[in-house]
């Protein structure tokens, strides 16, 4: 990635504890304590940040949702021979002209081909040869009648309907052609990928290799889900909003645990999250005294590429590198977190997995209730997306950024760009889903 975007990237020798990365954006230093910079600039140091997934080899019952390391190009023809598509009758299509249910043509009936049978006759002018659906199309065939377009008498078939060259017939590499690329690498396998794949005789895949996540939660106020909160605590709700979404793109994730306001516990449990491709640490990213988390990654020598963005939910974000990996600090708040984690988050992990198509599936509709906001902040609005026979209607959903059950609630989001002052009821939005 040297010379992208300004970015340099320097890494000293790996078994010093603490592995220094320098990376300047566009000619400046790491950004300063909480000064906020555009989302699309967050965006920009995010998607040039350098990453080397690793590749191993799954086997095709394990490789669903999981992303191709290589092309995939075929070394045979699907099908390998030409075939029927329906049960009935290969014909030469020139013996059925003007076929139909009041002047039917009679063809000889000269065998069967069984499915998985080899077919060695060859169809002479003025014949037929019955076929089952899949069964080998014979050589001197150029057509197939369905049989409910025919009866039969003894040795000898009525033709009811004129056939048309290839009509009902799948011929050799129609489906795959030998030496074409039918996947590429990058791409996330499905289910229809797998049996492309299967066809083939393909049973062990090159993908990336899952990243592996570190989770830690931090505050004094945090407590285990199990426990009954005392005044002034609350649930480790993050940890499994956080994971639950990681998990879904394929990630691996290694929940640390949860670090008091202490400097000592966050170094703790980062040394305790070092050999994870990414770390992510819930809380403690606002700018208060006793919140240490940008303190604790430059202690360990790593630094800080931003503090704040300038979007909401979400302004407290960290990002910076720490040990040669990237960091994030998300905020505390249930759906500022969330937030974070969708737009900037994700698309990193996605990188980490490989894949070359991280863009989020979106959709179009009216605006049913306005949407204010303020001049120069992207502002992320929770959403409901429904249809009718009006089409599609998008609903906001109006809460504050600590409120769990807002995102529970809603379909997806409306981005508001930075230069807008809010949407009106009835204009054409286009709005994000959250699955």
């Amino acid at each position: 990635m040297k010379g992208q975007r300004g970015i340099l990237r320097d890494v000293s020798d790996r078994n010093r504890a603490a592995k220094k990365c320098w990376i300047q954006y566009n000619g400046v230093k790491p950004m300063e304590f909480l000064k906020a910079i555009t989302a699309k600039e967050a965006h920009d140091i995010i998607n040039t940040y350098p990453v080397s997934p690793h590749t191993e080899i799954v086997d095709i019952n394990e490789a669903l949702g999981r992303v191709l390391a290589d092309d995939v190009v075929a070394e045979e023809d699907i099908p390998p021979f030409s075939r029927s598509l329906v049960d009935g009758f290969a014909v030469k299509v020139k013996d059925t002209q003007g076929a139909k249910e009041t002047n039917p043509v009679l063809l000889y009936l000269k065998g069967e081909i069984r499915i998985g049978q080899e077919a060695r006759a060859v169809l002479e002018s003025g014949s037929c040869i019955y076929l089952s659906t899949g069964s080998m199309m014979p050589e001197g065939s150029d057509g197939v009648v369905m049989q409910e377009y025919t009866r039969r008498m003894d040795d000898a078939v009525e033709i009811t309907k004129a056939a048309y060259r290839g009509e009902n017939i799948c011929y050799t590499g129609e489906d795959i052609r030998k030496e074409s690329t039918i996947l590429h690498k990058g791409r996330r396998l499905s289910p229809f990928d797998l049996g492309a794949l299967s066809a083939l005789g393909i049973s062990g895949v090159w993908v990336f290799r899952k990243p592996s996540i570190a989770l830690i939660s931090s505050g004094d106020e945090i407590i285990e889900v199990s426990q009954k909160p005392a005044p002034g605590q609350i649930r480790d709700i993050n940890r499994y909003t956080i994971a639950s979404s990681l998990w879904k793109t394929g990630a691996m994730v290694t929940f640390t645990g949860i670090a008091k306001d202490d400097m000592e516990d966050i170094t703790g449990l980062l040394r305790a999250s070092a050999k994870h491709d990414m770390i992510l640490v819930s809380g403690g990213s606002s700018k208060g005294e006793r919140d240490y988390i940008t303190a604790a990654i430059e202690k360990l020598g790593g630094e800080i590429l931003f503090h704040g963005i300038n979007i909401k939910p979400g302004k407290p974000t960290i990002f910076g590198n720490l040990w040669g990996k990237p960091i994030f600090g998300l905020p505390g708040h249930p759906v500022s977190c969330m937030m974070v984690v969708i737009r900037f988050v994700l698309p990193l992990v996605r990188r980490l997995e490989g894949e070359v198509k991280t863009d989020e599936q979106r959709t179009t509709g009216i605006l049913t209730t306005n949407i204010p906001s303020s001049y120069g902040i992207e502002e992320y609005a929770r959403v409901r997306i429904s249809y009718d026979n009006n089409g599609c209607q998008v609903t906001p959903i109006f809460a504050k950024s600590s409120v769990i059950s807002s995102l529970s609630q809603a379909s997806g989001y409306v981005i508001v760009p930075e230069g807008k002052e809010g949407f009106e009821q009835g204009d054409e939005v286009a709005a994000y889903y959250f699955d």
